[in-house]
């Protein structure tokens, strides 16, 4: 009896550890570590440019030449890639080799018209959504909302997208978000949770990993639909790509429908994703461990 009860409290501890926090802190964690070392070389930079120039200098006029780089957006950018790129690596490999999930790309699924056609379609609607629970969110509590068009403008998302900004929002950060939420927390949650239920908690982590209110409410609900797209799908590269979908409509169109035109579409999208995947390649893409 003694054996039992200390199997299922070492049960438990490993599914609040895998489940409920360490993929979660671990990718937060990591943006904070990427800081560090490009911070040094932007210091090594300084420290030999003054070197070779003759320039005698102390600490804080080190301090002076370093703070105007780390507090742009092109570091901000270079930081987000390199963690968006260590990301996938060490979320690919954990997902690949924890949980038997499948990194290969779901050909058959992704060059399939109407799934295609069914993911563009799916985007506008969730844009309007996601829109609305902003102005909802915004209305209740100014504040968060001043804050989130802070952060926003920080980025460089109120002006002309810039290439890395582009690189990073459109393309690394959706792949990373959707291989650690998507993937290797939906699939841990999943080992103890109904699907619904282990959806759900993913999407409230997603929601939580922004960091800001605004962000972090419409996050959710957009949360909730990739976990769908991945478990319909089969495959973290299906939610990927409805992730990038999103992400690059936001960065470079404007919302100039109607909302009856985005419902349309959002309604017709779902209609043409759901009829032409079906549950049973789940089993053929994705394979949660039952270790």
């Amino acid at each position: 009896m003694i054996h039992l009860t200390n199997a299922i409290i070492a049960e438990n501890y490993e599914f609040c550890v895998e489940f409920c926090f360490l993929p979660l802190f671990a990718s937060i964690g990591l943006q904070f570590l990427i800081t560090f070392p490009i911070m040094g070389f932007c210091m090594m930079g300084i420290f030999i440019s003054n070197i070779l120039s003759g320039t005698k200098f102390g600490y804080e006029e080190l301090m002076q030449q370093l703070m105007p780089l780390v507090t742009n957006q092109d570091f901000s950018m270079f930081v987000s890639i390199a963690f968006a790129v260590s990301g996938i690596l060490i979320f690919g490999i954990w997902y690949t080799c924890q949980f038997h999930g499948s990194m290969k790309l779901p050909a058959k699924t992704l060059t399939n018209p109407k799934i295609l056609l069914g993911l563009i379609f799916v985007v506008p609607g969730l844009q309007l959504i996601s829109s609305m629970i902003t102005v909802v969110t915004a209305s209740f509590f100014p504040g968060w909302m001043e804050f989130y068009e802070s952060l926003m403008e920080n980025a460089g998302f109120t002006a002309s997208p810039s290439l890395l900004l582009v690189l990073y929002a459109v393309l690394l950060g959706p792949i990373e978000e959707e291989i650690t939420f998507r993937g290797v927390i939906l699939a841990s949650a999943e080992r103890a949770l109904p699907f619904w239920a282990a959806n759900l908690f993913q999407a409230l982590l997603f929601g939580i990993f922004h960091l800001n209110p605004i962000q972090g409410f419409y996050a959710f609900f957009v949360g909730i639909f990739l976990g769908y797209v991945r478990k319909r799908g089969g495959s973290v590269w299906v939610s990927s790509l409805l992730h990038i979908l999103y992400n690059g409509f936001a960065t470079f169109l404007s919302a100039e429908m109607t909302s009856f035109m985005f419902l349309v579409l959002f309604l017709a999208g779902m209609y043409l994703f759901h009829k032409n995947t079906s549950p049973e390649s789940i089993n053929q893409s994705l394979e949660v461990s039952d270790m």
